[in-house]
């Protein structure tokens, strides 16, 4: 039961509320204009087609990458309880970056391909980000971070390893330190 005015509301009311209000809200034409000169191959690095000039590093939560072929089925983790906790540590790694800072994503509007084009959103629902940002093994990865402040782009991956591609190692550092506190690894590219 949703309370009424001047009935006294739950913590589970108000989180039940908080997730139905609006997660994502679209910024001013002035905010996506910075963002897309501080990234100006968004679209690319969201594409993979670039990695947009940027130095890029994962966050895993495996403590290698897996090279080899006799460790495959590490990635192929969809049961309990592995998958809880994996899910518990990546979860948990989203929450502290929601905390952190400003998060940004990028929708596709109109028909595809022809008439399709981006439009810049900010998250403003905590939950609602959280949700969106879920392992489903029903469809791929879709979470897409932009962090101007941090000057990077987070990109979840399907394995349970995720990309950070950045301009600044000293503006991206709270994002590795927040991954190894909730237990998540740092795999460089070579």
């Amino acid at each position: 039961m949703i309370a009424g005015i001047g009935q006294i509301q739950t913590a589970d009311t108000k989180a039940k509320l908080s997730f139905l209000m609006k997660i994502l809200t679209r910024v001013s034409d002035v905010e996506a204009n910075l963002i897309h000169q501080q990234f100006p191959l968004l679209e690319k690095v969201l594409e993979k087609e670039s990695d947009g000039g940027m130095k890029k590093i994962a966050i895993s939560v495996f403590d290698h990458w897996l090279r080899d072929e006799s460790e495959w089925h590490l990635m192929d983790c969809f049961e309990e309880p592995e998958r809880i906790i994996r899910d518990r540590k990546l979860e948990a790694h989203w929450a502290e970056i929601f905390d952190l800072t400003p998060a940004y994503t990028i929708r596709y509007r109109g028909r595809w391909p022809d008439k399709a084009r981006l439009v810049l959103k900010r998250y403003t629902n905590r939950e609602g980000f959280l949700s969106q940002s879920r392992l489903r093994m029903t469809k791929r990865p879709s979470q897409f971070l932009i962090l101007p402040k941090l000057e990077c782009i987070y990109a979840a991956g399907w394995d349970d390893t995720n990309i950070v591609y950045f301009k600044n190692e000293e503006l991206v550092k709270p994002v590795l330190d927040l991954a190894t506190k909730v237990g998540l690894f740092h795999l460089n590219y070579e």
